[in-house]
């Protein structure tokens, strides 16, 4: 037993020793790779924005002189699309005994908002990459069910934006990847990819490259302005995102375990609607610094309290489907092969 001098115990004395307690939360959570910074703007104000894509150009052909010309009728469009907003909100008491009776180095209300905040940011960079409408009709697609068709099995570029990799067994191909660029008309912005799978290509092309077929020219980095490292495979950049998750086989869609070792890596062009590119539109009050509308009710009925709500109007938008292309089923662990 510890000899705590006057006290029969340690547990004794320490009832007479108070911690000091530091104001604010420690940052525990960290998620990387959010695209509400990336992404263009468009304010809308309507409930949905409805757009055309082209189908078919204009055809020509030769005549000799003095031949006559026809009027030729054949442009046409492809099924009209539609961006609808959505609602994301979320509210929380705010107990006014607590307010009023806590006299601690914490600001209650403001650890509330703080965490209120940054959880709705959290779940809506989720939805920006695994939003369902099909699953369910409130929330908007994400970018996994943008595509025309939705992820299937035995897929390969052609007319689709899609390719399949193959499943657990089957790494990534540096042709593929070449090709998932291609894909992407002109040229995406971005390759979005989850932190092992950039962190496997990278091997390949630096550690592993010395002794490997895969040429180093591929990928290369360079830094921000912050001096941190990005990632460039063929002059392209990848943004790592946490939000990246495994997935079950032959789809977009979260697998529930997180287990499956099978991912997704999307090549996306950013721009407006009427430029073809991939975009959030956003509605009401939504947007600028704050993004989420905050409304203060200053007192709840049946309850000796007060609540603060976070709300916010968006979707995703993608103007031409040649916008995004995306590469499905990839054994996230996999070595990489030419």
């Amino acid at each position: 037993m510890a000899i705590v001098g006057h006290f029969e115990n340690l547990d004794e004395a320490q009832k007479l020793v108070q911690s000091k307690l530091l104001a604010g939360v420690v940052q525990q959570i960290y998620e990387e790779g959010q695209l509400l910074h990336e992404l263009p703007v468009m304010v809308i104000d309507s409930k949905s924005v409805k757009y055309n894509r082209e189908y078919t150009n204009p055809t020509a052909a030769f005549y000799n002189i003095h031949e006559q010309i026809p009027w030729t009728a054949d442009q046409n469009f492809t099924t009209q699309k539609e961006a609808e907003l959505k609602r994301i909100a979320r509210q929380s008491i705010l107990d006014r005994f607590i307010m009023d009776t806590y006299k601690d180095p914490n600001e209650y209300r403001t650890i509330v908002l703080s965490s209120l905040t940054k959880g709705c940011l959290s779940f809506l960079e989720d939805k920006f990459v695994y939003g369902d409408v099909d699953n369910d009709a409130a929330e908007f697609d994400g970018i996994g069910h943008l595509f025309d068709t939705d992820a299937a099995g035995s897929e390969a570029f052609g007319s689709s934006q899609w390719y399949d990799m193959g499943g657990s067994a089957a790494p990534v191909s540096i042709a593929i990847m070449r090709q998932l660029i291609d894909m992407c008309k002109p040229k995406p912005s971005i390759l979005l990819m989850s932190r092992t799978l950039r962190n496997v290509i990278s091997a390949a092309a630096f550690e592993k490259g010395i002794a490997s077929t895969i040429p180093v020219g591929s990928i290369t980095y360079g830094k921000n302005e912050f001096g941190a490292r990005i990632d460039y495979f063929d002059g392209i950049r990848i943004l790592v995102s946490d939000y990246m998750l495994n997935e079950t086989d032959n789809t977009t869609d979260k697998d529930s375990g997180n287990d499956s070792g099978v991912c997704s890596c999307y090549a996306i062009r950013f721009g407006q609607i009427m430029d073809g590119g991939l975009c959030l539109c956003v509605g009401g009050n939504t947007g600028g610094s704050e993004f989420f509308k905050i409304k203060e009710l200053e007192a709840l009925e049946d309850y000796d309290a007060a609540g603060i709500r976070l709300t916010a109007y968006c979707c995703l938008a993608l103007g031409s489907s040649k916008a995004l292309a995306g590469i499905h089923s990839i054994d996230e662990n996999g070595t990489v092969v030419a």
